[in-house]
């Protein structure tokens, strides 16, 4: 390799909670390791623990052990994985590095301290992430489909509940009480058995589901709208799934059932208008109307946020959130790109409906990864 720059990228971290080292490296690797990108080839810097492994399965062009790193930075009274990236840039000739927004403190300092002039990333460190190769397409698919699986789990346990004469309802086999974390356990138990983490799953009924991220706790009572957000993370690649669906077990009020219509045909107006080209507040924009034509608009009442007050979607893959958005905040789609469409109507007192599926941006149009039918009531 012939050396054309003084300049090198460097990240610092795990692979296991980090998307960009993860993207760069693609192996998980618990504790933190160093890589870095010298004229477009990447380098992975590992310790006699995970160097065989990352020969093996990363995707690096080049591995390296650190353990002789570790020596040079050792003879110039310098430690911690900081020092031994220094003395891998110093013995390329490296002066200046550039690095990820979210990059250790510590770490910059150190490297400053020693005479390398260190400059964050403006935006994202990875532009490529936001557009997915058909390979990560077929993840994410994956991930949607046991999303798919696993609120259906939701929906038949359900089914299977009777309603009590306080109107909670009760668990078909035990007869007890049921709670937010007796459907959560539905679905997760699920999500595990088939090789996906699941995270703060949402099971919010009635009044708890005025607040889009609060996760429910309470009990399960029937006629009131549940809204159940479900966004697992598969082991094997990294690549998460999102959806969410509003049911009511029994008969939902006539102003339920025109939130939830308005929401679904809110979510039909963002699912026709997402192609390659169009702008996300253009998107978020018609909702908005749409939800103001039908008498829904988002305003403050007595101190609190009702009606449509977050994004109408993000991107996800490696993250759960990341870019592209759509929201007022400016941003175009482009073909590729994996993006939710989840709009939602909310109100306390009464709780709130979202409706959510992750599509795939094409140049004429998206792709639905979801496809789990939309109903509100189960019998």
């Amino acid at each position: 390799m012939t050396k054309s720059t003084d300049s090198a990228r460097l990240i610092i971290s795990d692979s296991e909670h980090d998307a960009d080292m993860l993207y760069a490296s693609g192996i998980f690797v618990p504790d933190a390791f160093i890589a870095i990108e010298i004229d477009a080839e990447w380098h992975g810097l590992f310790s006699p623990l995970e160097v065989d492994r990352a020969r093996k399965n990363s995707r690096f062009s080049h591995v390296h052990l650190d353990t002789p790193l570790r020596t040079v930075a050792e003879n110039l009274n310098r430690s911690g994985l900081a020092s031994v990236a220094a003395a891998f840039l110093s013995e390329h000739a490296i002066t200046r590095v550039e690095v990820p927004g979210h990059f250790p403190l510590a770490y910059a300092d150190a490297l400053k301290s020693w005479g390398f002039k260190v400059k964050a990333s403006e935006g994202a460190f990875f532009p490529s992430r936001a557009i997915k190769s058909e390979q990560e397409i077929r993840y994410l698919a994956h991930a949607e489909k046991l999303t798919r699986q696993s609120m259906q789990q939701a929906e038949t346990y359900l089914a299977a509940c009777s309603i009590g004469d306080d109107n909670i309802l009760r668990d078909s086999q035990s007869g007890k009480k049921v709670k937010a974390a007796d459907v959560r356990r539905a679905i997760e138990t699920f999500l595990i058995g088939n090789g996906a983490m699941p995270a703060h799953t949402i099971v919010a009924c009635g009044r708890e589901g005025a607040d889009p991220h609060n996760i429910g706790s309470g009990y399960i009572r029937a006629h009131q709208p549940i809204i159940i957000d479900i966004f697992p993370r598969i082991l094997a690649t990294g690549y998460w799934g999102d959806m969410t669906r509003t049911y009511v077990k029994g008969k939902a009020t006539p102003e339920i059932k025109k939130i939830y219509n308005t929401v679904r045909e809110g979510q039909d107006i963002g699912l026709s208008m997402v192609k390659d080209g169009v702008d996300g507040p253009s998107i978020h924009q018609a909702i908005t109307a749409h939800f103001d034509n039908r008498g829904f608009p988002t305003r403050m009442v007595r101190g609190k946020q009702t009606g449509f007050f977050h994004g109408t979607g993000h991107g996800v893959g490696l993250q759960i959130h990341e870019a592209p958005g759509i929201s007022p905040r400016p941003g175009t789609l482009k073909t590729g790109q994996v993006v939710t469409v989840e709009p939602g109507l909310y109100y306390p007192g009464l709780g709130g409906v979202r409706i959510e599926d992750m599509v795939v941006v094409r140049d004429h149009g998206c792709d639905n990864l979801t496809r789990h039918k939309r109903k509100l009531e189960i019998d």
